[in-house]
């Protein structure tokens, strides 16, 4: 047998369709990238935290609804925009039921117009960095130690592939081949959730 293989877990399918297919496993992920992206484009509302709370949770349920039907390979369709569309369909439902404290949309200090009503309220390149940090955090839990420790050392770190086969004892190939592995699981992810 040879010892320079590291045992990873079967390539596994796109997030969406982990999440789409029931999967409890995709589904928290998807919650965990997710999540406090949608509850930062709620507070950017001005809505206080515990009501951004409820809305990011009600957005949520609604999303675990229409998730099988959303289809991503529609022209111009992004998750991004479709999650936005359904967080602020939301917190209008919420605006019309609390009548005590309505919810604008159209603040001045947000200077929305019609035309960027159809996107968050965030710089995009915030939002991917959140994404890419997210899915990193879940990637290293569910992807072997030593395997993440290499592509950690060699794409984060910079470090010579040929120094970290020798510190882990393993050869450059399995340093090469492990890189590669949660570089692809990374870039599948993110290949849905661009813009």
């Amino acid at each position: 047998m040879n010892r320079d293989i590291v045992d990873e877990p079967s390539t596994h399918p796109s997030l969406l369709d982990r999440a789409r297919l029931g999967d409890d496993e995709g589904w928290h992920t998807l919650v965990q990238v997710y999540g406090p992206i949608v509850y930062r484009w709620i507070r950017r509302c001005g809505v206080q935290s515990a009501d951004a709370a409820d809305v990011m949770q009600d957005t949520f349920l609604s999303v675990a609804k229409a998730l099988p039907k959303f289809d991503l390979d529609r022209s111009g369709a992004t998750f991004r925009g479709w999650l936005w569309t359904i967080a602020r369909n939301k917190l209008r439902d919420r605006q019309r039921a609390d009548q005590r404290s309505p919810i604008s949309l159209d603040d001045a200090d947000l200077r929305w117009s019609e035309q960027d009503d159809a996107h968050p309220p965030s710089e995009l390149a915030d939002d991917v960095q959140s994404i890419q940090k997210r899915l990193l955090q879940v990637l290293r839990h569910s992807t072997d130690p030593k395997t993440w420790q290499m592509f950690l050392r060699t794409a984060v770190e910079g470090c010579d592939p040929a120094i970290v086969a020798k510190e882990m004892c393993v050869s450059r190939w399995t340093v090469y081949k492990a890189r590669a592995r949660v570089l692809q699981r990374l870039r599948k992810e993110l290949e849905e959730f661009s813009c």
